[in-house]
């Protein structure tokens, strides 16, 4: 076949040589896609834990501040100078 038909020979080998690169190469891809995908799913999975989070940190600060403190100044009767004179 090779001396009869030496181009339909090199097509086949051409045609086989490019489908398994090919094929290497898709196989290659689709497990770097995969895991890619799973990178992707987990860290989607931790944004919503965390935004789970912050969305309770964030009604604890409301509760907090729908009760505020008593935050006015004391003043001291007591004055710096009149505690000097006692001499």
């Amino acid at each position: 076949m090779i001396l009869t038909h030496p181009i339909l020979f090199n097509t086949i080998v051409v045609l086989f040589i490019a489908f398994t690169s090919g094929w290497i190469v898709y196989v290659a891809s689709s497990r770097r896609i995969t895991q890619l995908r799973m990178t992707i799913a987990g860290l989607e999975n931790e944004k919503e834990e965390i935004h789970k989070q912050l969305t309770a940190l964030e009604e604890q600060v409301e509760k907090r501040l729908a009760f505020p403190l008593n935050n006015t100044p004391v003043i001291s009767l007591s004055s710096a100078a009149r505690a000097n004179k006692t001499s």
